[in-house]
């Protein structure tokens, strides 16, 4: 059975729970992680509950009203997977919450340990599909994927039996059978829609911007080459790319930025605040959601949340072509689509919009009509406070 959002004007009030406390835990995540902080454990502490968080940080204490307690990062992959869950694990017992919710598949074995074990109320927020992700895994050799995948599908199958189970995509829903969907939308955020940039003023001088991990897999790459290409074409533009990234790719990003000196256009910023980058892209005249070239299987059925985000900006959207992101961008007439295969097709489509003055402003209106009324988090917290709720009655 899933549980969707509905509107319900009594749940989410402080006096609909008691003080429970809480824990919210990952090794992978940080103390400024939207979903994890932004919003599930902000708005459970604005509910009402006693708010724990245990995640890699040099931060421990409170903020906005959200306890929390660092462990140290992992210096490789090998180490974060092995040791770190159940260091996680020991530091969020420590605080002795009547509910554990943890948000990285590597926590799977932990999860079942603190459930059948320990006997504790346990909650997986399952951000994409697990198995499908070890698929588009680059790091593990071609060889190995299948096999890791169907395994951990086996492993998972044993492991979440009796524990609540949290999805932020509609479209693996149906793969199980006692699940919460809580959507990945944002909060809205009036202040920042109420003083996003007028389109005319935002194309004096066009910023394409994209915000999310900066990846290969994520487009990181296409982002540079679509900048040569609008470069080679005569068009003025600034592009920031906005988010985490690993040391080394980092840098060979960056070298090709400066190789084919586009330093003045392209800008990569690395990690900035959310409402900083939201700031940002409600200034832009395009916010990118394109996939690299060879596209990871988990990607095309997981709807990217920054498509979301921009609309709340009021910024138009130029996304991959997906069959799962369809509805949200040319079903609400938010952007356009392309190939993230096709280059070509790309700069034409970009070309089309920035040429188009009178639909991108259309657009970007559009985008924030329908996250005020649909697409945003306060609707989806309502789902995931009745998940609580139910833990803790039951």
């Amino acid at each position: 059975m899933i549980h969707l959002a509905m509107e319900d004007k009594g749940s989410g009030s402080k006096s609909s729970v008691e003080k429970i406390r809480v824990c919210l835990f990952s090794t992978v995540q940080t103390s400024g992680d939207v979903r994890l902080f932004h919003r599930e454990a902000k708005s459970l502490a604005r509910a009402g509950f006693d708010v724990h968080v245990v995640v890699p940080s040099d931060f421990s204490g409170t903020k906005d009203g959200v306890h929390f307690h660092a462990i140290r990062r992992a210096k490789n992959r090998f180490w974060r997977m092995l040791l770190m869950p159940w260091v996680a694990m020991w530091v969020a017992l420590k605080t002795k919450s009547s509910i554990y919710h943890y948000h990285d598949p590597e926590l799977i074995f932990v999860g079942a340990v603190m459930r059948w074990v320990l006997f504790k109320k346990v909650i997986f927020d399952m951000r994409e599909s697990a198995f499908r992700l070890i698929l588009g895994k680059e790091y593990l050799p071609k060889w190995s994927r299948k096999t890791l995948s169907f395994c951990y599908r086996v492993i998972e199958k044993v492991c979440l039996k009796g524990i609540a189970i949290v999805l932020a995509n509609e479209s693996i829903a149906e793969e199980y059978k006692q699940c919460y969907l809580v959507r990945n939308f944002p909060e809205v955020d009036e202040d920042i829609m109420a003083n996003a940039m007028d389109m005319v003023e935002r194309l004096k001088l066009p910023l394409l911007v994209y915000v999310g991990g900066v990846w290969e897999s994520r487009g990181a790459l296409l982002y540079v080459e679509l900048a040569k290409r609008l470069s080679e074409r005569g068009h003025s533009f600034r592009m920031m790319i906005i988010g985490p990234y690993e040391e080394q790719f980092g840098r060979e990003l960056k070298a090709k930025v400066s190789e084919l000196n586009l330093q003045d256009a392209v800008t990569v910023t690395g990690l900035l605040d959310y409402r900083e980058a939201m700031k940002l892209t409600s200034r832009a005249a395009i916010g990118l959601s394109m996939s690299g070239p060879k596209v990871a299987p988990n990607r095309a059925i997981c709807l990217a949340g920054k498509i979301i985000e921009y609309m709340m900006c009021g910024t138009p959207v130029l996304a991959s072509n997906f069959e799962h992101w369809r509805s949200y961008v040319e079903g609400e007439r938010t952007g356009m689509m392309a190939d993230p295969a096709n280059i070509d097709e790309i700069v034409e489509v970009c070309e089309k919009m920035l040429s188009n003055p009178s639909e991108l402003a259309a657009m970007g209106k559009r985008g924030m009509e329908a996250v005020r009324t649909k697409y945003n988090w306060n609707v989806e917290f309502k789902v995931l406070l009745k998940c609580y709720e139910k833990l803790q009655k039951g």
